[in-house]
């Protein structure tokens, strides 16, 4: 009788697969999506000098969703010649995960940006879709200090940005509903959202109509981000464990189904 396989030996091989790619993403290649293309291809073709709102509320709970996309929608943002305000307006969490997650991720870049000139942080404002319209009229009366408590008219970047006339994109975290409805419908401004895998059905009507300009819908669709930009990360990682622990699977059953025609042409059982 054969001996019989320790199945011990296939969780040591799971846990390799699954666990390598986490340690050093490999980057596999992904087929890139339209909405995220045509976030790519937007800021790509923002004129040197524009300005960008960024809203990073990014939740704990939804961090593996929301976290990655963030940061590398920032990097795309921070390697151009465009002008980044900074706003958390869904979540209070915001502030605490950019400041210990995404600031860490983007350091690089931030060396090369001057604080105040080409990009300032507002941290947390309370009230959602009520200080979004508040923001998109009057940011210097909306946003009185940032988030170190300048005050507005002293940051050289907001010099000549006073309402959402001054914005060339808007690209927020979460829900794109509100900001379609405070941004680009009364002033024309360009909404592009990040959001949960889930959503991303339910939003393409928007990208169909123009009313958003772009997306990035969960953890996949970041990676994808990720490998437009050359900057593997968490969610290259990510996807690089899923597609190596599926194709893991895959050949598993494989052997599985080798082994048993073989014992069946042998007699066995």
């Amino acid at each position: 009788m054969a001996k019989e396989f320790d199945p011990r030996w296939m969780y040591l091989l799971l846990f390799i697969v699954v666990g390598a790619p986490l340690i050093r993403p490999l980057g596999l290649p992904l087929p890139i999506t339209a909405p995220v293309l045509a976030l790519y291809n937007k800021i790509e073709s923002l004129p040197p000098g524009s300005v960008v709102l960024f809203e990073y509320g990014v939740g704990a709970a939804s961090w593996p969703e929301h976290g990655p996309s963030n940061i590398a929608v920032l990097k795309h943002l921070l390697s151009k010649n465009v002008k980044i305000i900074l706003i958390s307006l869904y979540t209070a969490e915001g502030p605490t995960l950019f400041a210990t997650k995404i600031k860490p991720a983007i350091a690089s870049y931030l060396e090369k940006k001057t604080y105040g000139v080409d990009y300032v942080d507002f941290g947390y404002v309370t009230g959602y879709e009520t200080a979004m319209a508040a923001i998109a009229e009057d940011m210097h009366k909306a946003l009185p200090k940032d988030v170190y408590g300048t005050p507005v008219d002293q940051i050289p970047l907001m010099k000549n940005v006073r309402s959402a006339r001054d914005l060339a994109l808007v690209i927020a975290t979460a829900y794109c509903e509100p900001y379609i409805r405070q941004f680009y419908t009364p002033y024309g401004v360009p909404v592009a959202i990040m959001t949960w895998g889930m959503n991303a059905p339910g939003y393409m009507p928007y990208i169909s109509a123009g009313q958003l300009c772009g997306m990035v819908a969960g953890i996949r669709a970041a990676a994808e981000y990720e490998i437009l930009i050359k900057s593997p990360g968490e969610a290259s990682a990510s996807s690089d464990a899923l597609s190596l622990s599926h194709l893991f699977i895959v050949v598993l059953i494989v052997i599985g189904n080798i082994q048993y025609y073989l014992t069946r042409r042998r007699g066995g059982t």
